[in-house]
């Protein structure tokens, strides 16, 4: 990993994106992506915006007798739909070439619609992604929304967009539906017409609160840094959750720019904790555990969504808990079957495409997303228009996850961000192999609805 990439990285984890991109990836230098070609309007042939599930049970459009139902969810033998000829243009933002550079988060994306196109894409229609890369200013986020917007696209895809406060309201006042793997900001948590596909990040505070209840603890310490969003989401989202759960809470604050880890450990053991949890970025959860082991500390600790400590710490990170919302290569021996072949593919496919060093990376999570549009997606019978994608994605229920666990578009399954399609994330505990080296074993039985433990 570069070190100009760290502090990103930290912030990115702080957001709780997948637990395998805080490991890190490696920066990579990329081509310009090349200029849009403006594509023939499909035919206007309805302005009905119909949506049906083609695919119900995942089995790509195949009956148990081999029969092939394609386009005829009823079972009335209507014609499969075919948009062979058409293209649909999608607008695809990522924060890239300026001082947070992450194209990962674009070539994952990428490479998944690649491979959507190269198996028959929607039903026939190619996917031309139209990129705007921006640079984390609220000019930058605005500049791309406008030139988008003009480009007629019918959904807008965010890789990384930092500002998205800036330009949110562009998208959704235009009517084009915003979408991404995980929320940027607070605003698009709630706003319809915004699908967010992974866990909420109220999911996040439940995965300590539920270890540490099966672990038997009651008493803990919450470690957060000093800031304003920091300090909202210990008091009103980590608090009320452990209170749910029967664990009181000390509350430890450090300072942001000039933190004193020991100090911060030594409050935890006057105060007679039987364990900790982090509510900190990446840098905080190194300083937190390394003063942690310096200090012989020895009650479970709960890294949050944290990750890069577990190759920097080395030993001190055994036994540590960190939790995420999306299986990855790295625990692939846990997952079902059918997750390890698409870990398998997802590698391969970002090999051939020269993205490699991108497999370990952020780019999982776009990866998996565009995978999970796919099938939305091809639920639309009509035109395929920014109002028709919007009305797909509010409407689906429940569709299949890619490399995660099913999504419920439209259904709110944290209600307090209405917009996420997810709220189900894994724990996973540090161990030491056989051969000395650091791996992860998922704790329980893998993936948990947080909302049920939540007391929300």
């Amino acid at each position: 990993m570069k070190p100009r990439l760290l502090p990103w990285l930290a912030l990115l984890c702080a957001f709780g994106l997948v637990a395998a991109a805080c490991g890190g990836s490696d920066d990579g230098a990329d081509g310009e992506p090349s200029a849009p070609t403006v594509a023939e309007e499909a035919p206007d042939t309805t302005d009905a915006v119909t949506v049906t599930d083609d695919d119900p049970d995942g089995d790509d459009g195949t009956t148990g007798d081999g029969g092939d139902t394609t386009g005829d969810a009823a079972g009335d033998g209507t014609t499969a739909i075919d948009r062979t000829g058409e293209v649909i243009r999608v607008g695809y933002v990522n924060n890239e070439g300026g001082v947070i550079s992450l194209p990962e988060l674009r070539t994952g994306g990428e490479v998944a619609i690649a491979t959507i196109n190269a198996s028959g894409g929607i039903h026939g229609a190619m996917i031309e992604p139209v990129v705007c890369l921006s640079d984390t200013t609220p000019e930058g986020a605005i500049n791309c929304a406008v030139k988008l917007i003009e480009e007629d696209v019918v959904l807008a895809y965010m890789g990384l967009e930092l500002a998205s406060e800036a330009a949110i309201h562009l998208w959704l006042d235009a009517g084009i539906p915003y979408i991404s793997s995980n929320s940027w900001g607070p605003t698009e948590r709630n706003s319809p017409g915004a699908f967010l596909l992974h866990a909420a990040s109220g999911a996040y505070a439940v995965g300590p609160a539920k270890t540490f209840a099966e672990l038997g603890i009651d008493h803990i310490a919450v470690i957060s840094q000093d800031s304003p969003t920091g300090l909202d989401f210990l008091d009103n989202i980590i608090a009320p959750v452990l209170r749910h759960n029967g664990i009181t809470m000390e509350r430890v604050v450090v300072d942001a720019a000039a933190p004193d880890w020991t100090a911060a450990i030594a409050a935890v053991q006057s105060a007679g904790v039987e364990g900790v949890m982090g509510q900190l970025d990446e840098f905080g959860c190194i300083g937190m555990i390394a003063a942690a082991a310096a200090s012989g500390f020895d009650k479970p600790i709960f890294a949050g969504s944290c990750t890069a400590y577990i190759n920097l710490l080395g030993p001190a990170a055994v036994g540590t808990y960190t939790q995420g919302d999306l299986w990855i290569p790295s625990i692939a021996e846990f997952a079902p079957p059918e997750i390890q072949e698409r870990l398998a593919a997802f590698r391969q496919e970002m090999e051939a495409a020269g993205y490699g060093g991108h497999a370990d990376g952020f780019a999982i999570a776009p990866y998996s997303a565009w995978r999970e549009m796919e099938f939305i997606l091809e639920m639309i019978e009509g035109p395929i228009t920014a109002e028709s994608v919007t009305a797909a994605f509010a409407n689906a229920g429940e569709t299949p996850g890619w490399l995660g666990p099913n999504l419920r578009c439209g259904e709110a399954p944290w209600p307090a961000e209405s917009s996420h399609c997810g709220s189900e994330i894994m724990v996973w505990q540090i161990i030491e192999r056989d051969d000395g080296t650091l791996g992860r074993v998922p704790v329980g039985d893998g993936f948990f609805d947080a909302f049920e433990y939540s007391g929300f």
